[in-house]
């Protein structure tokens, strides 16, 4: 064994050579000599004798801090940016420490506890549940993997003061996460993020109590869980069915994730029965062996690749997938009324856009659409949906934030009774009040019920979107994500974000920039440099308005993967076209969106050179 002093020495010496940022540095010196860290040191010892740099300084360097979806990151045996049996520990000591402090000396409490099938989240989610359980508290566990809505579910079924889901959602299999969730199966939001930030803090500095597993199993403080907590989420999913159409064949992929505890199941239980499970990628694997660069995101077409193919195969209608947590959901439909044809996927404000107009149109069919309803969306997802809203009479809410933790909150704002619909662009939906997050399983069900409906009067799955184009305009949006990780690429998004801040680009696709919406410092600026206050959300995000009604784009950081986001939008008016013109004015719309997206990447090369 190293002596510290040797260690630290060459700890100092990578300060020097650049190797070592000096943050990373210091917390390196932490757990290489305080108490609480001792079972990590030979770990430790074993990377800096190796000469780890790169690898200890991204782990080091900072703290990994809530973002949208609470704690996410790469795992690493050791570190305070990444994800370990530590900084799991610390995580739930910060949690119970900060729902203890709102509750009276000897109340009760509690915790639902549930993972996915990633590496490490059966450990992460024992060692959670072992923490909880040495503070006091009654932990319900689901000891097999389990879908993010349910845990939603399992929160308010249970009524629990609290909820943890392990999960990195559709991260690489290098990552995992820490989801936290309030009394009401919402994701954390302030003030409550930063009180448990502030108490996973405090945390850090000392010890973690926990108790033994099997002890904390006899005595009851952790209670495992799973059929009667089942059984009432898919009982309460299939309860939202808009309508009784069941003709359909479907290929259906869990992405090698959970989600045929959740999805298939509801599908199976509403009636359509005709589902094919891809057996390529239905065995649960935290690798994604089978998925395209091992990323099981369905926002990326080409994961839907190998469902596609099968269904071609065998004659199927549709093609639904879901991420490894099964909160998101993936589309892929025929583009004629033939199966065996050419296919292509849809983005998730197609999806979006497609099940808001159905269930409307559902509801009123059936006299049950009433004045108290609304829709609920964000400001970077299309705005074709508010076009809709306005069409039918329906009331909106898009003026939130990325995170559907704010979609959750304002269904308990506005009344959960008038919650019709709620939907964010990277492929996130809701519909009913059973959960306060997205919800895989209940959005495969109604789009599953769009595309039989669509099939039983005659139509495709796109001929239904284009008739709604024609109806209120084509809308056509666009992603533009730069990766940038480690300690760099944290530094370059600041740095990007500050240009776009300081100094944007004045026209982009030959439009002048109008306005830009700042949300992070509250202002709207104008092209000729007057500025006026830009009331709440607030968050690290700006829209660009550009010379053109509909025409814009929005910049912000991701708050769970090292990535900057540009968020493109267009609209080409559709007033008196017909559906043979639309091909042309599809092509109007791509063509501003292509402008836009070579102007911002030229900025950007720029901007960061």
């Amino acid at each position: 064994m190293a002596a510290t002093d040797d260690v630290t020495s060459l700890v100092a010496e990578a300060v020097k050579a650049g190797e070592v940022s000096a943050p990373a540095a210091a917390n390196l010196r932490r757990w290489l000599s305080e108490p609480p860290f001792v079972s990590y040191r030979d770990r430790l010892v074993e990377d800096i004798t190796n000469h780890r740099w790169k690898a200890l300084d991204d782990a080091f360097y900072a703290v990994l801090e809530f973002g949208t979806g609470g704690r996410r990151g790469k795992m690493y045996p050791v570190g305070t940016n990444v994800l370990n049996a530590r900084t799991m520990g610390e995580s739930a000591r910060g949690l119970a420490d900060y729902i203890a402090g709102k509750k009276a000396p000897g109340e009760p409490r509690s915790c639902a506890i549930a993972r996915d099938t990633r590496h490490n989240s059966p450990e992460f989610a024992a060692i959670c549940a072992r923490v909880l359980a040495a503070a006091g508290f009654t932990v319900y566990l689901f000891p097999e993997y389990r879908s993010t809505p349910l845990l939603s579910f399992a929160v308010r079924f249970l009524g629990c003061d609290c909820g943890i889901m392990i999960t990195a959602s559709h991260n690489p299999p290098s990552d995992n996460g820490f989801k936290c969730y309030n009394a009401r199966g919402c994701q954390v939001i302030p003030p409550d993020d930063e009180g448990i930030i502030a108490c996973v803090k405090a945390a850090s500095d000392r010890d973690i109590p926990m108790k033994d597993y099997d002890e904390a199993i006899r005595d009851g403080s952790i209670v495992l869980v799973g059929k009667e907590v089942d059984d009432a989420y898919i009982g309460a999913v299939v309860s939202q069915s808009v309508s009784s159409n069941r003709d359909l064949s479907i290929v259906y992929t869990p992405m090698h994730g959970v989600g045929e505890t959740s999805v298939a199941a509801a599908l199976l239980k509403a009636g359509f029965t005709n589902l094919n499970i891809l057996a390529s990628q239905r065995t649960p694997d935290g690798d994604f062996p089978n998925i395209p660069g091992h990323v099981s995101n369905p926002e990326i077409p080409r994961t839907l690749d190998a469902s596609i193919a099968e269904a071609k195969r065998t004659g199927a209608h549709l093609v639904l997938a879901s991420d490894p947590d099964a909160d998101r959901i993936g589309v892929g439909v025929p583009v004629s009324a033939d199966p065996s044809g050419e296919w292509t996927t849809l983005d998730g404000n197609q999806i979006g856009v497609a099940m808001a107009a159905f269930i409307i149109r559902q509801l009123k069919g059936a006299g049950a659409l009433r004045p108290d309803h609304y829709l609920v969306t964000t400001l970077v997802s299309t705005q074709m949906t508010r076009a809709l809203a306005e069409k039918e009479g329906v009331r909106i809410e898009d003026n939130l934030l990325v995170g559907f933790k704010w979609i959750g909150q304002r269904i308990d704002q506005k009344g959960p009774i008038g919650f019709l619909f709620g939907f964010e662009e990277s492929h996130g939906y809701l519909k009913g009040t059973h959960v306060r997050d997205k919800d895989a399983a209940v959005a495969a069900l109604i789009f599953a019920e769009l595309a039989a409906h669509a099939r039983a009067t005659g139509q495709t799955v796109l001929e239904y979107l284009d008739g709604l184009s024609l109806e209120v305009g084509h809308y056509g949006e666009r992603m533009i994500n730069k990766t940038m990780e480690g300690r760099e690429g944290a530094a370059q998004i600041k740095q990007l974000m500050a240009a776009f801040r300081t100094n944007p680009p004045t026209t982009v696709a030959g439009l002048p920039v109008a306005d830009v919406y700042d949300y992070g410092t509250h202002e709207i600026r104008a092209a000729d440099g007057s500025t006026r206050p830009l009331p709440e959300p607030s968050g690290d995000l700006m829209i660009f308005h550009l010379g053109e009604p509909g025409t814009r784009f929005a910049a912000r950081p991701s708050g769970t993967e090292p990535k900057i986001k540009f968020y493109l939008f267009a609209r080409t008016d559709t007033a008196g076209a017909d559906r043979a013109s639309l091909p042309a004015i599809k092509a109007k719309t791509t063509a501003k969106l292509d402008a836009i997206a070579a102007d911002l990447e030229a900025y950007i090369k720029t901007a960061i050179a």
